[in-house]
């Protein structure tokens, strides 16, 4: 615990600050709010608003002193003079004044203090600090130079940390280097530090401007001139080095990208000649000196989904697009309507400062939805600044874009354009495939010094191993342009007439790269997890690359990305999953043998739960196709493979007979090779449990538990996840009677899947933990576990499969009417899809007849039932989980 006390003697500081009477009283206006010393009042918008007494004192505080940075200590003796308080006190007046008044008006300074940073009102009196300084200063601050910095900074937005890192930085290194893609904020974030640094360097601060500076010959004397110092004789460089020796200060070069070496070698003799000078100097690359230290600039923070506007703008982001959009128009006004296309917004500009400030200025006209809406089309949105006075090349985004790439070579700016047909990331290898040239001088070791440079200039991203997309697995970079470089990249793609031919390469490598892929997932070298986060890193190129393959009338290209990327997506990607299931089918017919197989095989599986009867059929080709290729074949896994999934899909819907059935797992465990790796002895297993779990009996539920627990044992041993089949193993359980241990086991997963996105699984260990629960009559739970399943099971497409549980609870909870008529929906919906009921559906159908026709006799059972029958699946949830029985 940190307390302050302070005696008598340090109410000298007060009396040294003073408030001169003049102005005491003065009322202090700032952009959206008043302070009325004499009144003690705080109004907001004209709007007076409840404020602490100790809040009110710390704000007139700090906006008494806004010329200068005030500690906590000194804090503490103007708001709690001669009490005994800890320092926390004051951070939570500080936060409450920033929940009322907005990031903006206080800024924290990480181990010193606080300044205020709100901006006067327009047309009114600036505030001006009476306050007498608490020393008298020295000789050489009153030599110091001009600074040349904004007399009023632009607010700075979640950038507090890079503050405080790049202060750190400067304390114990003398060249500091802040680097970042063009709008990126370096500037600004420069300002902002020898603005609130300048106290710390006896000369002051010095900001030196060389966007305009296109000769490096003129770098000396624009130095000097801002430094206003006299060179001596000789060379310009030598003779400024002469006049800075005796210097003691921070100088900031900004926009050093278009003279790197030049830059460089100022930099060099500068820090040499004056051992007193630390410079800092922002660019989109590094100056490449042994002395220098960088500090890369990332992008301000963006939710991850849709959040209320309160909620959204405490990230830095959304924050900056509200604020400058509230400056284009003081009517704006965030919504929680319109906060979540706020945040796609930002996604889009991928967190870029200037972009959302070129955005914000179109805001009030638009609007947000349309104006998210128009992204793809920014370059020829974001076409105007509000600040007229901004730079040329800040005033629209593709100027911004212009000026990045306007500093590359002819090799540097080929390598760049033709990065635009990635849609992510990509590894190095991948961009060598598709960029290098087979023959000419863009050869594969060309594109990689092209990439480093672009990466260096800040245009290309680099995800590491840490990063989202980058391999956990060989800790290999991956390289990423952001949305709008990619656009201007495409831009100038199609100018040069190259953007077909890069687009063919790009789906190409993808597809040879995929199809090797495929044949890796089966061979045993790679777990089932490893292998699919590897696919889902390119999930975005491919799902470009099936786009292209399909418009250019490539089915081949097509079938191979789509069911590559199909096998690697995850359950809870269902609705993606059978669209490129459906691509498969459609296909098929257009490609050669062997890929129309893999199509095929694809194609079975999503229709298990949505078109049955097409899924056999389906189903049967694949064997069909599969005996004609076994004939010329030495590895028989795919018949294995084609056998399997005939059998899974004759499992679940009205199959020619059960004898078929019967032959296919005799035949599949004729071909099974017990040298094969699980990946592929699995598939042979799913197919032997799903056709015992359609038949009952004590020994078949015996084998149907061993069955299972062996495939679950198969997909650990392979590195696959198991969540999907913990739900099958609760039904296994409930088949055998084991209902406690079924409930345990159920609970316990239901546990171990809360921390994760997988939907599906949790959707089917809860349909087999209601079925235990109901089991033992437990209907709270039940109720509670089929509440939550029967939305999910619709955007799955399983309602069918569930529709007999919500029934049984009806008649459980004496709703008996009800009951009967969800019992005739549960009747249509199998029917309808042709499905054949698990042994368990079948004691839950059966027992929900007996209670209802018990309770209604035979002739009102049968009408309900028939009504039931007619029900639409949008008026099932309103029933099943109604308080009072139907009428």
């Amino acid at each position: 615990m940190i307390c302050c006390v302070r005696v008598a003697g340090r109410r000298r500081i007060e009396e040294e600050q003073a408030v001169p009477p003049a102005i005491e009283d003065e009322v202090l206006r700032f952009a959206h709010f008043d302070i009325h010393p004499t009144e003690r009042a705080l109004r907001l918008g004209g709007q007076s608003v409840a404020v602490g007494a100790r809040a009110f004192d710390l704000l007139l505080a700090l906006a008494r002193r806004r010329e200068r940075l005030v500690t906590k200590h000194e804090l503490l003796d103007l708001v709690w003079p001669g009490v005994v308080v800890e320092e926390h006190n004051i951070a939570t007046q500080i936060s409450s004044l920033r929940k009322l008044l907005g990031p903006q008006v206080i800024a924290t300074v990480p181990g010193r203090g606080y300044r205020f940073t709100a901006r006067p009102a327009e047309g009114g009196r600036t505030p001006v600090a009476p306050v007498a300084p608490l020393v008298a200063p020295t000789a050489a601050a009153s030599a110091a130079v001009q600074s040349h910095l904004p007399h009023h900074l632009t607010p700075l937005l979640g950038r507090e940390d890079d503050l405080a890192a790049l202060a750190g930085l400067l304390q114990r290194y003398r060249l500091v280097t802040v680097v970042g893609a063009g709008g990126m904020g370096k500037s600004l974030l420069a300002q902002h530090l020898l603005s609130r640094r300048g106290a710390d360097y006896s000369q002051g601060v010095c900001w030196v401007e060389l966007a305009s500076v296109h000769d490096a010959a003129a770098l000396p004397p624009r130095v000097a001139e801002a430094l206003g110092v006299r060179p001596g004789a000789g060379a310009p460089l030598a003779g400024l080095c002469a006049a800075v020796s005796s210097l003691k200060m921070l100088v900031a070069l900004d926009n050093a990208e278009h003279l790197l070496d030049d830059v460089a070698h100022l930099a060099a003799a500068l820090l040499e000649a004056a051992p007193g000078l630390r410079l800092l100097v922002t660019s989109q690359a590094p100056l490449r000196l042994a002395a220098e230290q960088v500090y890369r600039v990332g992008p301000l923070a963006v939710p991850h989904g849709p959040l209320p506007a309160g909620m959204a703008q405490t990230f830095s982001a959304v924050a900056l697009f509200a604020e400058r959009a509230r400056g284009a128009d003081a009517r704006f006004v965030l919504s929680d309507a319109g906060a979540p296309d706020a945040i796609e917004l930002c996604r889009h500009l991928d967190g870029l400062p200037l972009a959302i400030e070129l955005a914000a200025a179109r805001a009030p006209l638009l609007g947000v939805q349309r104006l998210a809406a128009s992204m793809r089309d920014r370059l020829n949105v974001l076409t105007r600044n509000r600040d007229a006075a901004a730079p040329e090349r800040q005033q629209t985004l593709r100027a911004a874009l212009e000026w990045s790439c306007g500093w590359l070579d002819e090799r540097e700016r080929t390598v760049f354009r033709r990065l635009g047909v990635m849609a992510d990331s990509a590894s190095l290898a991948f961009i060598q495939q598709v960029v290098a040239d087979e023959e000419g001088p863009l050869d594969a070791w060309a594109v990689l010094d092209a990439l480093g440079t672009l990466v260096d200039r800040s245009l290309v991203a680099v995800l590491l191993a840490d990063d989202e997309q980058a391999s956990s697995e060989s800790g290999e970079p991956r390289y990423r342009l952001l949305e709008s470089p990619r656009l201007f990249a495409i831009e100038q793609l199609r100018a040069v007439g190259e953007e077909a031919a890069l687009r063919r390469r790009h789906a190409a490598a993808l597809a040879a790269n995929f199809d090797a892929a495929w044949d890796e997932r089966w061979s045993g070298s790679i777990g089932a997890l490893r292998w699919a986060v590897g696919i889902r890193r390119d999930a975005n190129n491919a799902r470009d690359a099936i786009a292209w393959a399909r418009a250019a009338g490539e089915p081949a290209t097509a079938v191979t990305l789509a069911a590559t990327l199909y096998q690697a997506l995850p359950r809870a990607a269902h609705p993606e999953r059978m669209a490129l299931a459906d691509l498969c089918e459609a296909l098929a017919e257009q490609v050669a043998p062997l890929l129309r197989l893999r199509a095929w095989t694809v194609a079975v599986r999503p229709m298990m739960h949505r078109q049955q009867q097409e899924s056999l059929a389906v189903a049967g080709k694949a064997v069909a196709l599969a005996r004609e290729l076994d004939r010329e074949a030495s590895d028989r896994w795919p018949l294995y493979s084609a056998l399997a999934e005939w059998t899974c899909a004759a499992s679940v819907v009205e199959c020619p007979s059960v004898d078929a059935v019967a032959g296919a797992l005799d035949e599949l465990a004729r071909l099974e090779d017990p040298r094969w790796p699980p990946q592929r002895l699995g598939w042979g297993l799913q197919a032997m449990r799903l056709a015992n779990a359609v038949r009952s009996g004590p020994e078949r539920a015996a084998r149907q538990l061993q069955l299972t627990r062996r495939v679950v044992s198969c997909l650990e041993a392979e590195g696959q996840d198991t969540a999907p089949f913990m739900g099958t193993l609760i039904d296994a359980e409930l088949q055998c009677g084991h209902l406690q241990a079924a409930i345990e086991f159920g609970e316990r997963t239901l546990e171990t899947l809360a921390g994760t996105r997988d939907e599906y699984s949790r959707l089917m260990v809860r349909v087999n933990l209601s079925l235990a629960y109901l089991a033992i009559d437990d209907t709270g739970r039940a109720r509670a576990l089929l509440q939550a399943v029967w939305p999910v099971a619709f955007q799955f497409g399983i309602h069918a499969l569930c529709s007999d549980s919500p029934a049984l609870l009806a008649a459980l909870e004496g709703r008996l009417r009800t009951a009967a008529r969800l019992a005739g929906y549960a009747e249509a919906a199998f029917a309808a899809r042709h499905l054949i009921r698990h042994p368990l559906e079948v004691g839950i159908r059966e027992r929900t007849h007996a209670l209802a026709r018990a309770a209604l006799g035979d002739a009102s059972f049968e009408r309900l039932l028939a009504e039931g029958r007619l029900l639409r699946d949008e008026q099932i949830a309103e029933m099943a989980f109604a308080a009072d029985d139907a009428s």
